[in-house]
């Protein structure tokens, strides 16, 4: 017997082949052009100034899940912050991106709600820029939607005291087990801290200033809702793809006059 392929058979395979290749290439021309074509028909990013927020500008985003900052804190058994909370511009940008931004990176500042829809693919979506160092996000808890997301807040934000601010994150967006002391603990416990310290640091003055102090930003660029962003020196309210989110980077990038932080 031989082993060798008749003639007719390789030329078949041969044109197998070329076909297949052929059609892969067109395929990847014809995605490869609606990116491009997705690119140069979509609208210009539409800025406006923000009153009363110098440097900074607004535009458009998506649906949100809405609430009120005045509503920060109440049902969660404290004392409700003031209802008109207000922060200086002279500490704005430390309060917004922190106190170590990093300068070759794009700043942004990422309020959200444990109970929010839409966050639940953002915040994932943030965590993967951070980690490519395509930008730095500053995380602020915004509970807008009731006493869970308060709760659910103070604990993030008294997991950060230990570390483990990311770890909360990842557990609570989303998930619809109720932040029990218990299930809280468990919590704790997975991530390697104290649960019963961070049960005392849910009530601490450090969290509840925390807390409040992102209510107040968050009242002075007009933030109703969750998820809302600044990026730079541009404020979004809604849900956001990564498309937005990299256009408002590299517009970021392309400014040369000097931004409010």
């Amino acid at each position: 017997m031989s082993d060798e392929t008749p003639e007719p058979t390789r030329k078949s395979t041969r044109r197998t082949v070329l076909n297949l290749a052929v059609l892969g290439g067109t395929a990847g021309l014809v995605y490869g052009g609606v990116g491009i074509l997705q690119r140069l028909t979509e609208p210009a990013l539409a800025f406006e100034p923000i009153a009363g927020v110098p440097g900074f500008r607004w535009v458009e985003g998506g649906p949100i899940s809405g609430g009120s900052t005045i509503m920060v804190g109440i049902g969660s058994g404290d004392a409700a912050p003031d209802p008109t909370p207000s922060i200086g511009t002279q500490v704005l940008c430390r309060a917004l991106f922190g106190p170590a931004p990093d300068p070759n990176r794009v700043q942004i500042a990422y309020f959200t709600d444990y109970r929010c829809f839409y966050c639940r693919t953002v915040s994932p979506m943030l965590a993967d820029m951070e980690r490519d160092g395509t930008v730095q996000v500053t995380w602020h808890d915004l509970p807008l939607l009731g006493q869970i997301s308060t709760i659910a807040a103070q604990a993030a934000v008294a997991a950060r005291e230990q570390g483990a601010y990311h770890a909360f994150h990842a557990r609570l967006m989303g998930t619809p087990a109720i932040p029990t002391p218990p299930y809280l603990r468990e919590i704790s416990a997975d991530a390697g801290i104290d649960g019963t310290r961070l049960l005392r640091d849910m009530r601490s003055p450090t969290t509840q200033k925390q807390l409040q102090t992102t209510a107040a930003i968050a009242h002075r660029f007009g933030f109703i809702g969750t998820p809302a962003l600044v990026v730079g020196r541009t404020a979004i309210l809604g849900a956001v793809d990564r498309r937005m989110i990299d256009r408002l980077v590299d517009a970021e990038r392309r400014e040369t006059s000097p931004g409010a932080c």
